[in-house]
């Protein structure tokens, strides 16, 4: 722990206390996270921190959402979970969990896709969505042999340095070369930065626009490439519009994650940012999960879902609380 302390007190002194956290917030614009109080010592003000990244965008002097994610680590002191021990993911899977019982058809191993815990466990369907699109596409794909957590969520904070980076690295090397793409942004974002190549599956997909196909029945979107993906918006955007959709121009946000207090807020204001559109495309698995749990929300798929199913394959559609409409 003391490490963890010694790292972010690194971060905290390089801060200029302009506030600057503080206005791109969304947790904190509806009384969540203070990052600025977090930046100035005060731990106690990191909770309902979503993780989005926001603050590290903006600011141009630190990186406060290293310091947000220990300060979490350090005020919740969480051990790792007995599901990580015994899985490698921060969660059980579950034979009830909606599309368990679809197998993937994952069609050769030129590309390997690291799907990350919560596709895997909470809504395995995107993983099917994802061989089934990949295939369809003529990209010979398969499941990371022997993934584990990317190591990004809170509870690998008070792990040791060495331990946490040698799941990552050793994620690489099992990746041999071969193309890695990364189902959720986080992943993405936490195993580059320790020197694995990888690639989120929106530029992947962007990289590949001739080989993707075009609906029959375009629908207004809303396009959310999730937090950790932000970055990817635009390239998002070209993709579903090349699949014939019609984007309605709404800024991306955060859907609340697993926030205690500010969760509600933030996902009615995507709900409220969706007004105009039949249907919400994510590029993250975790918004995925909870936009489709928003009694009365709007209709939401992954990104590979859309592709998948705009080839003709819509069995991962059947597994959603909310019907989508066809297209």
């Amino acid at each position: 722990m003391s490490r963890v302390r010694d790292n972010i007190d690194v971060y905290r002194r390089l801060c200029v206390e302009c506030g600057t956290c503080r206005k791109v917030c969304p947790s904190y614009r509806h009384g969540g996270c203070d990052p600025l109080a977090v930046m100035l010592g005060d731990n106690s003000k990191v909770f309902d921190c979503v993780g989005c990244g926001n603050c590290t965008r903006a600011c141009h002097h630190t990186n406060p959402k290293i310091v947000m994610l220990a300060a979490y680590s350090i005020v919740l002191d969480m051990p790792v979970s007995q599901a990580f021990l015994d899985t490698g993911y921060t969660r059980y899977p579950s034979d009830d969990a909606p599309g368990a019982d679809l197998e993937p058809t994952w069609t050769g191993d030129d590309v390997y896709v690291m799907p990350g815990c919560v596709a895997k466990c909470v809504v395995p369907y995107v993983v099917y969505a994802t061989s089934s699109a990949m295939g369809h596409m003529g990209v010979g794909a398969c499941e990371l042999p022997g993934f584990t957590c990317c190591m990004y969520p809170v509870q690998f904070g008070t792990m040791q340095d060495e331990e946490r980076i040698g799941y990552i690295t050793r994620m690489g090397e099992t990746a041999g070369g071969r193309r890695m793409v990364n189902l959720c942004g986080g992943c993405t974002e936490i195993m580059s930065r320790h020197g694995v190549e990888c690639q989120h599956l929106i530029p992947f997909l962007h990289s590949r626009m001739d080989a993707l196909p075009r609906a029959e029945k375009p629908l207004k979107v809303s396009v959310e490439p999730g937090c950790a993906a932000v970055e990817h918006m635009d390239e998002m955007v070209e993709v579903v519009e090349r699949m014939g959709f019609e984007h309605v121009g709404n800024e991306p946000g955060c859907c609340g994650k697993n926030s205690r207090n500010t969760a509600a807020a933030l996902m009615a204001e995507r709900q409220s940012a969706a007004a105009d559109a039949d249907l919400v495309v994510v590029g993250c698995p975790m918004c995925q999960s909870k936009y489709d749990s928003v009694p009365g929300g709007k209709p939401v798929v992954y990104l590979t879902e859309l592709v998948a199913a705009a080839f003709g394959d819509r069995r991962s559609l059947g597994c959603h609380t909310i019907p989508v409409p066809e297209f």
